[in-house]
């Protein structure tokens, strides 16, 4: 069975938010390999816990539901991306809460529901140990003048709502 010596992990660099490590692991013959991976600063408790939430949002509005996506600058591909609200888990914090934060400081969006959470899914791990739950939301119609509450980072990345009716998702993009 292949295994991961975590205390072989060599960081290779860090930053605020991401450490590039080289580690090692026994793969299933027992022969000993080197493996890149990323690792969250932030994350903590088991490997597979969920530092980050992605939200599938369902916004009631006069003209019937509709999916809210955000359009933001992504910095490491040098282009605009069209793409679930999403954020990190603060330590401490409830994923469902965490959810709900990242909606009202993403989106401006009050009162929201969570419907379901998925348990913490591995986006991309042979990359990275981020794990990610999918929170399923639901909006009701929203006073006017909702405003979004976005940090320094969010605020430069030009980041936007983007509204789109249930039956036209596909077309939209």
């Amino acid at each position: 069975m292949a295994s991961t010596n975590e205390s072989s992990a060599v960081v290779v660099g860090s930053t605020r938010w991401l450490r590039l490590e080289t580690i090692d692991y026994n793969d299933e013959q027992g022969v000993t390999r080197k493996w890149d991976r990323v690792v969250r600063t932030t994350k903590k408790g088991s490997s597979v816990s969920a530092d980050a939430v992605a939200m599938t949002v369902l916004l009631d509005t006069d003209e019937g539901e509709k999916l809210v996506l955000v359009r933001q600058f992504r910095p490491p591909l040098g282009a605009y991306t069209i793409e679930l609200p999403a954020g990190l888990v603060d330590e401490g914090e409830d994923v469902g809460a965490a959810a709900l934060r990242e909606l009202r400081e993403e989106c401006g969006f009050v009162n929201s529901v969570v419907k379901s959470v998925s348990p913490p899914v591995c986006m991309s791990p042979g990359l990275t140990n981020e794990c990610v739950c999918l929170v399923d939301v639901a909006v009701p119609k929203q006073p006017p003048g909702a405003r979004q509450e976005l940090d320094g980072d969010e605020a430069g990345r030009g980041l936007e709502v983007v509204l789109v009716k249930t039956a036209e998702f596909h077309d939209e993009l």
